[in-house]
């Protein structure tokens, strides 16, 4: 059976690769130099080494790094954040926990006793959680204004791989359909369209009339116009065409075995994407990687299921070695090992090189070739405290521009272009406030932790460590679910119809669509059974050694919350869901 998916596999992607076919004597030289590459493997986890969490996008990772990592390990012992590019000097560590996008192929710049955890997701949900994410990201850039700068020393999505590829590709779609499909005037008496309110409760609302209403008659009825198709409609790519396109093949499709092989496009090793190529042309090639990437993932201290969220953070902390019944530790991070020499490109160099890596001939120590701002160092407080200030500036402006124009009954298009560039100008404020606010919360942090680690103390939480986790992921997703609903109230048209990506949404995507993703991404599926596997038979090893401790339900998780997946368990069979506890998106 799998043989005959990994074949459907080959089928759906040949045609990316088809002008530049590899011969089957280049493919196996270059398997040889991908295991003469290849020379450190995960060592286990002792406690006292560097523990590197291989981040694979939209797995939860960020949930499991900030709610049970980085509250389970002191602050000091915490490398600096590397999800643009790394920054620590592994000459001299200084920390023990690490996280980033890169692939495996980093490992080989680690120490040798490097241990290695990773999250790993049912690979149709990933590629679903990836094109809505990165919709969400692009549509969020609409409400900038024409004087938007980015913020200096500070990391944002589109600095981080792979969405530094996938957002600007939807934002350039987006755009100009949005501006054409907004460019239609409303006609009397209007449409009434399906709106829901935070509970999800449904009503109706009339534009044109600018009026809503719970329930609707039967003439009103009539001019009901259905809501968008989250995954076909005239906003974006439709998911079935992008599916198709090289920047999903190169990016998503069997992103996780691509991430866990080390031959992402953003890999250490130089010729990663000729070993892709070959994965895809020679089935004998992605036959015998599949069995290297299976056999990888089992030496892995911890490898977990986003669609088994809670299980996995139980067996994690048992393998890890932290309690879940002891309190957690405060912010922080280990500053000194923040010297800057560890990845050869900086970002805007790997932008430039198109994200390939340089040759050892071409590295240096000169700490020249590194940005003198490095995205991720102390913000500049006052900095952001002016571009807060300018922007306050900016909504008052345009607060007086659209209260003139109020007054003086200005045509409907002309109020509607100034209450568009008021709204953005909100936005922006806000945007900039809160990254006002995280600034001199995490100068306050870097200036306890001074004062900690020159008292040799650490700071300690006033809650368990299974607790804060808890506390942590629920906040993350209740954040998550704010801010997109506010991303895609950019994509509403004139009478109101909008784009959701709701559970209901994604159980209505047509089965055969769904079939053909799974082929496409048939490796995927082959290494998510196995992590699966691999984390069934932990939790019975740690439950027969009595260390798996169990994580206490707040008061406040629904059962929804606790137990179901990110998708229906209507479509189980399909999608081979799990419980998921929390809803990954």
């Amino acid at each position: 059976m799998r043989r005959l998916v990994l074949a459907a596999l080959f089928l759906a992607t040949s045609l990316s690769f088809a002008s530049t076919s590899t011969s089957s004597a280049d493919c196996k030289a270059l398997l040889k130099e991908f295991y003469q590459f290849n020379v450190k493997e995960a060592a286990p986890y002792t406690g006292d080494n560097l523990l590197y969490f291989l981040h694979i996008p939209r797995t939860a990772g960020r949930t499991f790094h900030s709610c049970l990592l980085r509250p389970g390990t002191p602050g000091r012992k915490r490398c600096p954040k590397a999800y643009d590019h790394l920054r620590i000097d592994f000459s001299v560590p200084q920390c023990y926990l690490l996280s980033s996008h890169d692939d495996f192929s980093v490992v080989e710049r680690l120490p040798a006793n490097t241990a290695v955890v990773s999250q790993l997701r049912d690979p149709i949900d990933r590629f679903l959680s990836s094109y809505e994410f990165a919709i969400e990201v692009a549509a969020r850039q609409l409400r900038r204004s024409k004087t938007y700068v980015k913020p200096k020393n500070r990391v944002v999505t589109d600095d981080v791989w792979p969405w530094s590829f996938l957002i600007p590709y939807f934002a350039d779609d987006i755009k100009p359909k949005v501006t054409a499909a907004r460019a239609q005037p409303l006609e009397a008496p209007g449409v009434w369209s399906e709106q829901r309110t935070d509970d999800g409760k449904i009503y109706y609302w009339n534009k044109y009339l600018n009026t809503s209403k719970w329930t609707l008659n039967d003439d009103e009825k009539q001019r009901l116009v259905p809501n968008l198709d989250p995954y076909d409609n005239q906003l974006f790519v439709p998911l079935k065409d992008f599916m198709k396109q090289p920047i999903a093949h190169e990016l998503l499709h069997n992103g996780e075995f691509m991430q866990v092989l080390g031959l992402t496009n953003y890999s250490h090793w130089e010729k990663a994407a000729d070993m892709r190529r070959c994965i895809y042309e020679q089935k004998s090639v992605a036959d015998e990687l599949l069995q290297f990437a299976l056999r990888r993932i089992e030496r892995f201290a911890h490898v977990g299921a986003t669609d088994k969220l809670y299980d996995s953070v139980e067996s994690a902390a048992a393998s890890l070695q932290l309690s879940l019944d002891d309190l957690g530790y405060g912010a922080g991070e280990a500053s000194s090992a923040n010297i800057e020499k560890a990845r050869t490109l900086t970002w805007e160099e790997a932008m430039k090189a198109g994200e390939r890596p340089m040759s050892p001939a071409d590295s240096t120590d000169d700490s020249s070739m590194y940005g003198t701002e490095a995205p991720t160092d102390p913000a500049d407080i006052h900095q952001l405290a002016m571009d807060a200030r300018r922007k306050r500036e900016d909504v008052s402006e345009r607060q007086k521009a659209w209260n003139h124009a109020v007054q003086s009954q200005a045509d409907q298009t002309v109020l509607r272009a100034l209450r568009g560039e008021l709204n953005a100008a909100r936005a922006e404020l806000h945007e900039a406030q809160e990254l006002l606010v995280g600034a001199r919360s995490e100068e306050m942090e870097q200036r306890k932790l001074a004062e900690q680690e020159a008292s040799g103390e650490d700071k300690r939480l006033s809650v368990s460590l299974g607790d804060e986790f808890q506390r942590c992921a629920n906040r993350a997703q209740s954040r998550n679910k704010d801010r997109k609903k506010n991303s895609l109230l950019n994509l509403r048209l004139n009478d109101y119809r909008q784009v959701y990506f709701s559970k209901e949404d994604r159980k209505a995507i047509p089965d055969a669509l769904i079939q053909e993703l799974r082929a496409m991404n048939a490796l995927d599926v082959q290494l998510h059974k196995r992590a699966l596997e691999l984390l069934a038979e932990k939790r019975r090893q740690h439950e027969a050694q009595g260390k798996l401790l169990r994580l206490q339900q707040q008061k406040g998780n629904s059962s929804d919350a606790a137990n179901s997946s990110s998708s229906s368990s209507s479509r189980q069979q399909r999608h081979t869901r799990g419980n998921s506890q929390l809803d990954a998106a």
